[in-house]
């Protein structure tokens, strides 16, 4: 019975019978691998779990438009240039964790027709005083068209200081008619993960 041929013929079969053994065994862990990169990769931090809907108002109370010589040009064409005309006003944003209290500055440019319509652009920032310093929250562009100096658009900021690495959109609306240089703010900060 114990026959050397037999023995050799178990080992042989017993080594087929691992060898299946742990192919199955390496297939199945390499399948939890990659199933638990799946889900861990999509349990990741979800950007939108970190966008903040924000509304406010803003004005130019502090350097109000002064539409004359030298930031206003009259064209040949009759067209008016308006050109790095400063403006500074306050701000305030509010929203789910978020309050921004504090002032806007813009380099207002426009070009307009005799009706006072057209595209403006402004380089644009958002300071606050922290701590009694005087800190850079958020800088970028606006952009937009006014139709008789009532003015409306989207500025674009990339967050500086205490809001760096984060993202405000916002959509501006002048109040009423005429030129009152007072806005309704409503957009979106998108903040970076872990700050």
């Amino acid at each position: 019975m114990n026959n050397p041929l037999n023995r050799r013929t178990r080992n042989i079969a017993g080594s087929a019978t691992r060898r299946a053994a742990l192919k199955t065994l390496g297939s199945s862990l390499a399948l939890l691998v990659g199933l638990a990169g799946i889900v861990l990769g999509g349990s990741g931090p979800d950007p939108a779990l970190h966008r903040v809907i924000v509304t406010g108002n803003s004005d130019w109370s502090i350097v109000p438009a002064n539409l004359a010589p030298p930031f206003l040009i009259v064209g040949t064409d009759g067209d008016f240039y308006v050109r790095h005309l400063p403006l500074v006003g306050k701000i305030r944003l509010a929203g789910r964790g978020v309050s921004i209290d504090g002032k806007i500055s813009a380099d207002f440019n426009a070009e307009l027709d005799s009706t006072f319509s057209g595209p403006l652009w402004a380089p644009v920032i958002i300071t606050a005083n922290i701590n009694g310093s005087k800190t850079l929250l958020f800088e970028g562009n606006a952009t937009g068209t006014t139709a008789g100096l009532v003015s409306v658009g989207a500025i674009k900021l990339d967050g500086r200081g205490p809001f760096e690495g984060a993202r405000l959109e916002l959509g501006f609306t002048e109040i009423g008619p005429g030129n009152t240089d007072t806005y309704d703010l409503k957009g979106v900060l998108t903040q970076c993960p872990g700050r």
